[in-house]
């Protein structure tokens, strides 16, 4: 039975927001001739696959401009949220999100340069700690597990269309969700 007590600890607010952290600082190199002639950040946001997806593939005519999604680019979002049965030993149950990472690229290069640097970070899993409600030693400590990795090169078409390498990242989160606090009575004996 429910509580009726209000209470929102925000812990797959929290979740996702980590989640996005672990690969905001991915760069690529850019070479010639054997030799790096500078580094590029790819940026990273949280929004579904299909909008990313529409965007890199939309031209817009602005003026003798055109306008389309700067590629490489990673995006993110939670797909699911499955319920972990096996760990109801206590009140503290474990949904687990699902989480999808998507890496957008025009040339095979970038994208295996950014897949490179988040592969050997999962064997499948890396776990953060992450401070789970308001209250002294509330921290978790939440595994993140790659389960799977795809990619899809869209390069269909004449030569105006533009290319697009998708690597799709899947992943599991084991999250903690604590239930509300109650006030209880005095315990007399």
């Amino acid at each position: 039975m429910l509580s009726g007590n209000y209470f929102y600890n925000a812990t797959i607010k929290r979740v996702v927001s980590v989640f996005g952290t672990i690969f905001n600082n991915i760069k690529i190199a850019r070479h010639d001739s054997g030799v790096t002639t500078n580094t590029v950040h790819v940026p990273i946001s949280y929004g579904p696959r299909s909008k990313f997806l529409a965007r890199i593939r939309e031209e817009n005519d602005l003026g003798n401009q055109k306008i389309a999604i700067k590629l490489p680019r990673m995006s993110f979002e939670m797909t699911s949220i499955d319920y972990d049965s096996g760990a109801k030993l206590n009140k503290l149950n474990r949904p687990s999100p699902g989480m999808q990472l998507n890496i957008y690229a025009k040339n095979q290069d970038d994208a295996l340069q950014i897949v490179e640097q988040i592969l050997p970070t999962f064997t499948p899993e890396y776990t953060v700690t992450i401070k789970d409600i308001d209250g002294p030693n509330s921290k978790t400590d939440v595994p993140f597990i790659l389960n799977s990795v795809s990619f899809q090169d869209d390069y269909e078409g004449d030569f105006t269309t533009r290319r697009a390498i998708i690597y799709t990242l899947d992943f599991t989160i084991k999250a903690r969700f604590s239930p509300s606090t109650g006030v209880g009575k005095i315990i007399k004996r």
